[in-house]
């Protein structure tokens, strides 16, 4: 979700200045180029951690990376492993009625919580890193609850 927003706002932004005649045909073309390389070298962010993180695993790394100090207080390392542990967490624990059901959601919210704090996870932030994880996890929630993970 937050790679996604900060693409979608890039691509709308181009498409705004576009539409206002601040860029012409061949400028727009080589931004979308440039955007487009971009999306690429992202993709392959998870390469550069031991092991490498998948890309819901790296989904579930911005999520918590993405909050204020985290990143400086515990390192990539630390948040790649959180990231590890969420994606294995909420697949276990997902039902094909997760949506409808308050306590299948709260006990993942628990979950979550406890594993960013077991990790110590700065304790200011935990709430918006809950948030945004749990925002993530409805991303692939029907696909994991339903069918198990693919790799598609």
């Amino acid at each position: 979700m937050v790679r996604q927003t900060t693409f979608s706002e890039r691509l709308q932004d181009l498409m705004v200045r576009y539409m206002r005649q601040q860029y012409t045909s061949a400028e727009l073309i080589a931004k979308l180029v440039e955007m487009a390389k971009d999306v690429m070298a992202d993709a392959k962010r998870g390469e550069k951690f031991d092991p490498p993180l998948n890309w819901r695993e790296l989904a579930f790394y911005d999520a918590v990376a993405d909050h204020g100090t985290s990143r400086a207080v515990l390192g990539d390392e630390v948040l790649a492993d959180i990231a590890r542990q969420l994606v294995t967490e909420v697949r276990r624990q997902l039902k094909p009625d997760w949506i409808a059901r308050d306590s299948v959601r709260a006990r993942l919210r628990s979950t979550i919580k406890r594993l960013l704090a077991r990790n110590k996870y700065p304790q200011g932030q935990q709430e918006e890193a809950i948030k945004l994880v749990l925002r993530q996890m409805e991303h692939f929630a029907n696909e994991w609850s339903t069918k198990g993970e693919t790799d598609s």
